[in-house]
């Protein structure tokens, strides 16, 4: 709810309260409703920590978060402890869900699932092109890389230079002396925005034309300050854009009609609350083990992003993901839309 991510913070938070807002118009969940508690982790592990820790103890047993995987992993190993069931609408690192445990589910999509896209986007869009694949050499980072290379190389395509710069580096002259030598075209950036802005500006003002590509990790609302005009036409891997799906019609009115844009992890939060009400009332409980079997059974659960199905493991089955440019405004500013095929 403050610093860097704030903005996405404040979505999750308008979401929830709309759908708990609307659940308990209607009775609420088997008769009882439902009270939202907000809290800030600060983007901190240890903060996350203390949190969870705290919701344990006061028994709540229901969270909807939290927004960085770095926060939501610790803080789900305390409610698998404590018999709490955590919803993320926000936390794309496939280990989230690979430690196994019991009680974690996201209406988001997966890391891996964005470098496997951007591997594939690469191979059909760029057959001819010298690639790169950096990362900025965070879990998430080396995650998104490995699954882009894995699949380039599955597609005949491999990438001529593979390498992992420092995190925070700042200065990226080498690098851009290396990617001149070898005629690089295009690279796909594993990594997040504070080395992404910089590195696309040095780029640009090195004379280099180059097409970079990232993923949702270097998505955030100051990147167009980060990285300067060179930012036009840069393409992003990311969610799809929910506001579109028909079953969010509504809600997206509903939202507008109040002045707020329901973007990015609005309605996926939104979404978060509807499945954890449905899984109560599949499971006739409120035992979170209990709506965790229910959720997982296979059953689709009809929420603002479409009915979804989740697997064994809590990840939804279906595909999260497509591709963003970068488009310069009439007003000079800049926007990320939708790319056309």
């Amino acid at each position: 709810m403050t610093g860097d991510w704030a903005y996405d913070g404040e979505e999750m938070r308008r979401g929830a309260q709309l759908a708990v807002d609307d659940i308990n118009a209607k009775g609420g969940i088997r008769g009882c409703k439902i009270a939202l508690i907000v809290l800030d982790d600060q983007n901190t592990p240890a903060t996350a920590i203390a949190l969870a820790k705290k919701l344990a103890k006061d028994g709540v047993r229901f969270v909807i978060g939290h927004f960085n995987s770095g926060n939501s992993v610790p803080a789900a190993m305390i409610y698998a402890k404590n018999n709490t069931l955590m919803i993320s609408p926000a936390s794309t690192n496939p280990g989230l869900t690979e430690l196994n445990f019991w009680n974690v589910l996201r209406t988001a999509g997966r890391d891996d699932i964005q470098g496997a896209f951007a591997g594939e986007y690469m191979a059909d869009h760029f057959q001819e092109k010298n690639l790169a694949i950096i990362s900025d050499g965070t879990p998430y980072g080396d995650g998104l890389a490995n699954k882009a290379r894995k699949t380039l190389r599955a597609r005949a395509h491999p990438e001529k230079l593979a390498k992992k710069i420092k995190f925070g580096q700042g200065d990226f002259s080498d690098l851009v002396n290396q990617l001149k030598l070898m005629k690089i075209e295009v690279l796909f950036f594993a990594g997040l925005a504070n080395d992404f802005g910089p590195l696309i500006r040095q780029t640009k003002e090195a004379g280099l034309n180059v097409q970079f590509i990232s993923g949702d990790g270097a998505l955030v609302h100051d990147l167009p300050g980060k990285a300067g005009p060179a930012l036009e036409g840069v393409l992003i891997a990311f969610s799809l854009d929910d506001r579109g799906n028909p079953a969010a019609g509504d809600v997206v009115a509903r939202f507008r009609s109040q002045g707020f844009e329901p973007a990015d992890y609005t309605l996926k939060s939104y979404a978060a609350v509807q499945v954890a009400a449905k899984g109560i009332e599949i499971a006739g409980s409120q035992a979170p083990r209990a709506v965790v079997a229910s959720i997982k059974s296979g059953q689709p659960i009809p929420t603002v992003l479409g009915n979804l199905t989740f697997d064994a493991k809590g990840d939804r089955i279906q595909r999260d993901v497509t591709m963003y440019v970068w488009k310069k405004r009439p007003d000079g500013t800049l926007t990320m839309d939708f790319k056309s095929p």
